[in-house]
């Protein structure tokens, strides 16, 4: 397992962590009528879904499909490296921005949290570039191509 997978495998248990503790802060709003901000299922889903699993799926594809051996241009371990912080570092931030804009019912928070939402998407767009030659299997195209089924 690489690094950096274990990096990103790490990270999604920790926001899973926050994004369960949210899902207690939800659940105490209405059981026991607890302060919420209004943006708490905004903070919540976007925790889970993007900092759990998300980062969860990306480490698994790092560890799980190798690179290849021969020609293999596409994948720099560094552009990964910087990806990953970036993509920690937005979801956080945004996880904040929108807990904290609710509490204080400041609406330029959440334009701020908008645009640190085009930067997660950026960096996932360069994330899956980086894996997708990773994901596609030549050895089953070529099988497929000959005519076996699976």
């Amino acid at each position: 397992m690489t690094t950096t997978s274990r990096y990103f495998i790490k990270t999604s248990f920790l926001f899973m962590v926050l994004g369960m503790a949210c899902g207690v802060w939800q659940y105490g709003h209405i059981v026991f009528n607890w302060y919420s901000p209004g943006t708490l299922s905004f903070a919540h889903a976007h925790i889970m879904l993007i900092g759990g699993m998300m980062n969860m799926i990306i480490g698994v594809a790092c560890w799980f499909f190798p690179r290849s051996k021969r020609g293999y241009r596409v994948y720099n371990p560094k552009v990964m490296w910087i990806s990953y912080w970036s993509l920690t570092l937005s979801t956080l931030g945004r996880f904040c921005i929108e807990l904290y804009s609710g509490i204080t019912l400041n609406n330029e928070l959440l334009q701020t949290a908008f645009f640190i939402s085009i930067i997660q998407i950026g960096t996932l767009g360069i994330i899956f570039q980086q894996l997708w030659d990773r994901v596609v299997s030549k050895g089953s195209l070529i099988r497929e191509s000959k005519g076996e089924a699976f």
